[in-house]
């Protein structure tokens, strides 16, 4: 059985009249309106402005906080020759945030650098020790970008050193705020700008216009980049910085940015997923292999020979990254697995790389659905240090705040955490986090929410619905892609992809339609999907698929399940001993079969001889032994049972259904034959009578049985003689007639019909 990863929610499938007067209005789909109206453009005028970004969306930047004064600020220090040092991070979002705010700076003729702190050697945001080399180098004002505002220690160092500090940064403000010259932040409290969801790029952006006095549409591309890759939400201003910077990166002149994209196989088209796969881990790749400060130099250069070579270091950084990945999860799965009592994971190793331990974690969580913190070990200071990543509904930040003392160090929020500890107490953390797993019941946590937009059957699916659903485009947070459920017939072509088989690929089939679909790390589900394969629910994206000049559009799979009894179709003219080495419930409808082979049920298992089912009650996995001889049995059988699983071998080691009944004209050759000849010897001749009437064997002896049960025949010690008596009668009314007439419909309905059909057939008689 296929159990869902997450819980299905679904909007209503009905379509109001608002959603169809809308449609009509717009040309489009009433499905899609609607799904926009669930989603709060509940008017015709936010939906038109939703499905046409524009550049008058974007709002006056001094409706920031301190945009002013920050500006005034800058200005200054460009008018006095003052030095500016631009302070980012090392991330995508912080890389892009830095090189706007640097490329402003110097359009606008400031003395400008910029810094990237190292992850490994400076940490995140401002580091005092950071903040004090610059300004002793000369810096006077330092710009923050996508940090700065948990800096309280950095920036009063900054303020004792006569340093003025402007911070632009997105993040979660705390309780208390740094004195810093000016913050401009989107959520300062009090002067709210209207919209609060920027990335770090997104404010750096707004910077930017403020002062150059006008759009800078020259950074369209970063502005993309930053705000896909930080995962905010893409609706509002960021909708029109993500929808403009895709198309500006289709055509960027920037070499660094058109060489990395050329390197990550990115051509034509683009759209939020050729960012988010194929530019946004590149650039993240740098901060967690070592300084990142290479990004920001790829993304302002303008040779073209240092633009390749800075690509194809960022591109091998990558590659190194994924490959310390890969080695790092392998390791850290077989770790996981020696652990299956444990409510929360905790693993650790040697040389396990620091940069890339929080995405082993996040790789945990997908396989094991459990809260997990993956560290390396400092061989030299016994001391572990990593990173934890955590289920929805399970705060981790809280789960360990609680011994925060007793570690070297620690911080984060509800879903990851980075932390150190010493060696000797990694216990100590294993054990608080079990028991804080217990006390909060982790295991009572209910799945992710995975939101299903409407239910399609595969006819529906084609390149028009397609083209209609990219008018919501980009897709991302808040704006997701919308997940279509569906209810296929069956699903076939099952399939295993990739060097260690771990991608599957199948088509659902509706009345004669048949969609592909595409479902990455599902491979270990092959086999239990061909056992379910008429009894799926898949949920899943649409994707354009162009191969060989041919476009399709298929299914990307999000969730599936089997919704009811797995049946295991197993029908075989075989015996063999193994076959009941499973622990289950045996049913049989032969005696003399149940007879025989009952001795060889192991002892966890019971059997029993229909219509008493009363010893397999307590069983789930259910095998049902051999074939019925009349209709309707099985069916009620089905009706009396439960169990999770059920297996049909449906033994019958004789098919009968292939010989058919013996028509009129062999019954007369038989009849003629036996009046013609007296004392005939069935034992010893019934090969060369068989031969002879030219009547199969085994029809030959189901007709004399026949004769004989309607008395047109004697039979006394295996001989055969004509009765002159007889009384006329239809065969019909002989009972080895009937039964026989009964088995052949058996086969016909049980054997004798495809894997699929047989499958229905269950289905239908279990009401699934």
């Amino acid at each position: 059985m296929i159990s869902a990863n997450f819980n299905w929610q679904y909007k209503s499938n009905e379509i109001s009249s608002e959603a169809k007067e809308f449609a009509k209005e717009l040309s489009i789909n009433d499905s899609i309106v609607e799904m926009l109206i669930q989603r709060g453009y509940d008017s015709i005028e936010k939906i038109r402005d939703f499905l046409n970004p524009s550049l008058d969306q974007l709002r006056d930047p001094f409706l920031f906080h301190d945009m002013q004064k920050a500006c005034e600020r800058i200005n200054q220090a460009v008018e006095n020759g003052e030095k500016i040092t631009v302070y980012g991070d090392y991330d995508a979002d912080g890389i892009t945030s830095t090189s706007v705010m640097y490329e402003t700076l110097l359009n606008i003729g400031a003395n400008v650098e910029f810094f990237v702190p190292n992850r490994f050697t400076d940490g995140y945001g401002p580091n005092p020790d950071v903040y004090k080399r610059i300004i002793n180098e000369g810096t006077t004002l330092i710009v923050t970008v996508d940090n700065g505002i948990s800096g309280n220690e950095a920036i009063d160092v900054a303020n004792k050193m006569n340093c003025d500090v402007i911070i632009t940064d997105h993040h979660q403000l705390p309780e208390k705020l740094p004195n810093a010259y000016a913050i401009v932040h989107a959520r300062y409290p009090g002067h709210e700008y209207p919209f609060g969801e920027f990335s770090g790029v997104g404010v750096a952006f707004k910077v930017a216009t403020a002062l150059l006095g006008e759009l800078p549409e020259e950074y369209f591309d970063l502005a993309a980049i930053g705000t896909i890759a930080d995962i905010v939400s893409l609706t509002d201003e960021n909708r029109v910085l993500v929808k403009f910077g895709l198309k500006m990166i289709e055509n960027t002149e920037r070499p660094g940015l058109a060489s990395l994209a050329k390197l990550a196989g990115l051509k034509g088209e683009l759209n939020e997923q050729s960012i988010g796969f194929g530019l946004g881990p590149r650039l993240n790749a740098l901060g967690r292999m070592g300084s990142a400060k290479s990004g920001v130099e790829l993304l302002t250069t303008f040779d073209d020979v240092q633009a390749e070579e800075l690509a194809r270091e960022t591109d091998e950084q990558n590659k190194k990254r994924k490959k310390f990945v890969e080695d790092i999860s392998t390791e850290a799965i077989i770790q996981a697995q020696t652990q299956p009592d444990s409510r929360v994971i905790v693993v650790y190793g040697q040389n396990w790389h620091e940069g890339v331990v929080g995405i082993v974690a996040n790789k945990l969580v997908e396989k094991f659905q459990k809260p997990s913190i993956v560290m390396n070990l400092d061989t030299t200071t016994r001391i572990l240090k990593g990173s934890g990543r955590s289920i929805e509904g399970f705060n981790l930040f809280e789960a360990i705040n609680g011994i925060r003392d007793g570690l070297v160090s620690f911080g984060g929020h509800e879903m990851a955490v980075g932390l150190s500890v010493e060696e000797s107490k990694v216990d100590v953390l294993i054990n608080h986090l079990d028991q804080f797993a217990e006390t909060h019941n982790l295991d009572k946590i209910a799945k992710p929410t995975l939101k299903i937009s409407n239910i399609l059957n595969c006819s529906q699916v084609n390149e028009a619905l397609f083209n209609q659903l990219q008018l919501l485009a980009p897709f991302g947070t808040d704006n997701e892609y919308p997940i279509f459920e569906f209810n296929p017939q069956m699903v076939s072509n099952i399939k295993t992809m990739g060097q260690d088989n771990s991608h599957l690929r199948f088509q659902m089939e509706d009345n004669g339609s048949k969609v592909n679909v595409l479902a990455f790390k599902n491979g270990a589900l092959a086999d239990e999907l061909s056992a379910n394969f008429d009894d799926m629910k898949i949920a899943g994206h649409l994707e354009k698929n162009t191969w060989k000049g041919r476009t399709t559009i298929q299914v990307m799979l999000d969730d599936m399940y089997s919704s009811g009894v797995q049946i295991i179709d197993k029908r075989t003219r075989v015996i063999a001993k193994e076959m009941f080495d499973p622990n289950a419930g045996y049913v049989f409808f032969n005696a003399k079969l149940f007879d025989k082979l009952g001795s060889i049920i192991n002892d966890e298992s019971a059997a029993c001889l229909y219509p008493d089912l009363s010893s397999i009650d307590k069983f789930d996995n259910i095998i049902i032994v051999d074939c019925p001889n009349e209709p309707g049995i099985l069916e009620d059988l089905l009706a009396k049972i439960s169990g999770e699983s059920l297996t049909f071998y449906l033994f019958k080691n004789n098919y009968i259904g292939s010989k058919g009944m013996p028509n009129r004209a062999q019954y007369a050759k038989l009849f003629k034959f036996v009046m013609m000849n007296n004392d005939i010897k069935i034992h010893d001749n019934i090969n060369e009578i068989s031969k002879k009437l030219n009547i199969d064997l085994q029809n030959l002896i189901f007709m004399i049985n026949v004769f004989n049960e309607l008395d047109f025949v004697f039979i006394d010690n295996g001989i055969m003689n004509y009765n002159p008596d007889l009384v006329k009668s239809d065969l019909s009314s002989s009972r080895a007639y009937q039964s026989r007439e009964k088995q052949i419909e058996v086969e016909k309905q049980l054997l004798a019909i495809s894997r699929e059909k047989f499958k229905q057939a269950i289905r239908i008689c279990l009401g699934k």
